[in-house]
């Protein structure tokens, strides 16, 4: 990707209600609404000036829940980036929308400002299970919601979440007949990480809940990428699926540890070898930024090696991993050679270390485990 382009992403955390199994930073506070965006206008206003001389290449606003704010809201964000950031080689615009707060006054607007890329959160097609875990849509909703979506887009993602309550092959299966019938061009597929300090964990421990077997897991991972390969979808990143040509452009930003700036509260950005995250509390980010005060809560330089490493971990989740060479324009060769072999011997069996650096396929299948052994590596 060119040097000169950076990703942008906008955090509105509003929502009507926390899902079960939900960490993300969000709160059901509408009251706060107004003053909310007015300081993230001024985060845009005071980072973004900054940053006139990159282009912006994908944009993104996630949360939280975006489309449970009126549109109003969204166009005076876009606006408000447009006047302090060059969106002039804008390729990828995505906003992520739940099925009950999505209409079709709201994605007009969508449309009209250029969002070409549409995210919508189903989790599962089963009812129990949506139930369960507090979604406040079921089914029947998120399939009108899907159909209003297509009508405007051809480009959208759908989230997926496998090992929730109840799963098991026929809810597993019921989420692969939909995508087999609607052919969405993305999607991605999570697995469920229940070690988060959220309600579900809460109800797992004083076992009002159930999570499904591993083994069960496991076979129901193996089944979900035998069955989207066999309807024609590429696996390029560890959760995420694509038809051809609609590989999600934004989140490989992330994934090759290239620049991207982060507005709202709880977002990061990393500019240069500079890496931030903002304040997870939604007052302190509107006080800060009332009293002018850009809303970090962590910010640091990171050494050659902790980039290097950082951009190493990231790139793993592409299937196709990231180029030698690409790695040694970027860092120092002798660094890249030290961390390599380091790689190499941590990890065999896991890593495929040629002119490509990628995970096998048993490496993609324990990959949690392949993460942890990297940050064991030290420097030259």
């Amino acid at each position: 990707m060119n040097s000169n382009y950076i990703a942008v992403y906008l955090h509105i955390p509003f929502c009507v209600k926390r899902c079960l199994y939900c960490d993300y930073v969000s709160t059901t506070d509408f009251s706060l609404k107004e003053e909310y965006f007015n300081a993230l206008y001024k985060e845009i206003a005071l980072k973004g000036e900054k940053l006139k001389d990159r282009k912006v290449r994908t944009v993104y606003f996630g949360g939280g829940t975006p489309s449970f704010v009126e549109e109003e809201f969204i166009l005076q964000t876009f606006r408000t980036l447009q006047g302090h950031m060059d969106l002039s080689n804008l390729e990828e615009f995505t906003i992520e929308v739940n099925p009950e707060s999505v209409d079709e006054k709201k994605v007009q607007l969508y449309k009209e400002i250029g969002i070409n890329r549409i995210s919508i959160g189903f989790q599962s097609t089963s009812d129990k299970i949506l139930k369960t875990v507090g979604r406040a849509h079921d089914f029947n909703k998120g399939l009108k919601s899907y159909e209003l979506l297509a009508s405007f887009y051809d480009n959208i993602n759908v989230d997926f979440i496998l090992g929730l309550p109840y799963e098991n092959f026929e809810t597993v299966n019921s989420n692969l007949e939909f995508i087999e019938k609607m052919k969405p061009s993305h999607i991605s597929y999570y697995l469920l990480d229940s070690s988060h300090n959220t309600p579900l964990k809460h109800f797992l421990e004083i076992k009002e809940m159930k999570l499904p077997e591993d083994d069960l897991v496991d076979e129901l991972l193996d089944y979900i990428y035998d069955q989207l390969e066999k309807l024609e979808y590429n696996r390029y990143e560890i959760s995420s699926w694509s038809l051809p040509n609609k590989e999600c452009i934004h989140n490989q930003f992330y994934w090759y540890n290239l620049d991207y700036v982060g507005f709202g509260v709880s977002a990061g950005g990393h500019i240069n070898n500079e890496r931030y995250v903002n304040t997870s509390d939604v007052k302190a980010y509107i006080t800060k930024l009332n009293d002018d005060e850009l809303p970090y809560d962590t910010k640091n330089v990171n050494d050659e090696f902790t980039e290097l490493l950082e951009t190493l971990f990231m790139s793993l989740r592409l299937t196709r991993g990231i180029t030698y060479d690409s790695l040694v324009k970027r860092f120092s060769k002798s660094l890249v050679d030290s961390v390599l072999n380091q790689t190499k011997n941590n990890l065999d069996g896991y890593i495929s270390i040629d002119d490509s650096i990628k995970l096998t396929t048993k490496g993609l299948n324990f990959s949690r485990y392949v993460f942890e052994k990297l940050l064991e590596i030290s420097s030259i």
